[in-house]
């Protein structure tokens, strides 16, 4: 609040200062101004025959007369204009200081925790715009923190699962409950290596979204690196689902790190094959207005609209209750898209004509 109270008196003493001066300064000029012109008039004027000394007297008389009578205008319009600055003062100072003491109170309610705090936006353009950039930073806070509580609910969840199978395992074989078979051995190492592969993509996220992710670029045909994982990608398909590229002859060179790119296209045909239950994933690439357009097209069960806009998001899955029958933790496309972003690129999500997702992402082409 002081600091409000404190801009108020500024721009009010300020602004009162700026127009108590412009009257002063106008004051004298116009009473020293009126005075020589007064003069100059009455030198001008005719002296009355047997005036002697009169005429001195008369033109002193009438001088002081005229002098007075400008004082008082000028003293009266100078009250006039001290009461109409006060007001304008006020009024300025107040129109400045108001939506900063909002703001003020707005950053105070949302530094105590209320994220939902937003400012009025109103005033001059400056401070609309002041106002405008404090709600979307509340926003930004906003979206940060429901991201940050799922992200540990998230992280929960995956991680009781695999837990507690693994225990549940152990604690009955430690029992003489359940006996220990290959099977069962086979079943909590396949838990703990699902552990293993959460914590490491979680520390792969953080260091991307880091920043600290290190890259090793070189010249590499896309063209390449899309047959060979899709040679890669259809050993695992599913019986009833086919695997192909669809590409050009020619090359298609950009300036990328192979092994990153390859981790992203391995996340895309992944993410198509396991929500593809028959039908195929074709991986199409090309080149389109100096850019290479790597797009993975399923005919599988689809994305829906409303989730379109946040495929890419870490811990997404657009039907919760799938992630046990389908596997992964929804960490895959949050890496894949910051990896295609440190490339200088961006990635896409659309729908598939006729049913299915097309999901894909877009890198500069290498320059010749």
């Amino acid at each position: 609040m002081r600091r409000s109270a404190s801009l108020f008196w500024r721009v009010f003493l300020g602004v009162l200062a700026v127009a108590l001066g412009a009257v002063l300064v106008v004051g004298v000029i116009a009473r020293y101004a009126l005075a020589a012109a007064f003069d100059a008039y009455l030198a001008t004027l005719p002296a009355p025959r047997g005036m002697g000394m009169g005429r001195h007297l008369m033109l002193g008389t009438a001088e002081t007369t005229f002098l007075a009578s400008v004082d008082r205008s000028v003293v009266l319009g100078s009250v006039v204009a001290v009461v109409i600055a006060i007001v304008a003062a006020w009024l300025i100072a107040r129109s400045l200081s108001r939506p900063i003491r909002r703001l003020e109170d707005a950053a105070i309610a949302l530094a105590a925790g209320d994220l939902e705090s937003r400012v009025e936006v109103g005033g001059p353009e400056e401070i609309v715009a002041l106002g405008e950039a404090f709600n979307h930073m509340a926003d930004s806070l906003s979206r940060a923190e429901e991201l940050r509580k799922r992200l540990v609910a998230d992280v929960a969840h995956e991680l009781r699962n695999p837990i507690a199978a693994a225990r549940a395992q152990a604690e009955g074989m430690a029992e003489g409950v359940l006996g220990l078979t290959p099977e069962r051995a086979a079943s909590v190492a396949e838990d703990m290596e699902h552990l293993s592969e959460l914590v490491n993509d979680l520390q792969e996220l953080a260091l991307a979204e880091a920043g600290e992710m290190v890259y090793s670029t070189q010249p590499l045909d896309l063209s390449a690196l899309v047959e060979r994982e899709v040679a890669r990608a259809s050993v695992s398909a599913r019986a009833g689902v086919t695997v192909g590229p669809a590409i050009g002859d020619r090359p298609l060179a950009v300036e990328a790190d192979e092994r990153r790119i390859s981790q992203v296209l391995r996340n895309l045909l992944g993410n198509a094959l396991r929500h593809t239950a028959s039908g195929s994933v074709t991986v199409e690439a090309f080149a389109e207005d100096g850019s290479v357009v790597v797009r993975v097209v399923d005919t599988g069960e689809g994305i829906p609209d409303a989730d379109l806009a946040h495929v890419f998001e870490r811990f997404y899955r657009a039907d919760s209750s799938r992630a046990a029958g389908t596997g992964g933790a929804g960490l895959g496309l949050a890496i894949s898209r910051r990896i295609v972003e440190d490339h200088g690129g961006s990635v896409f999500a659309g729908h598939t004509p006729g049913g299915g997702a097309t999901v894909g992402f877009r890198l500069p082409a290498a320059r010749r």
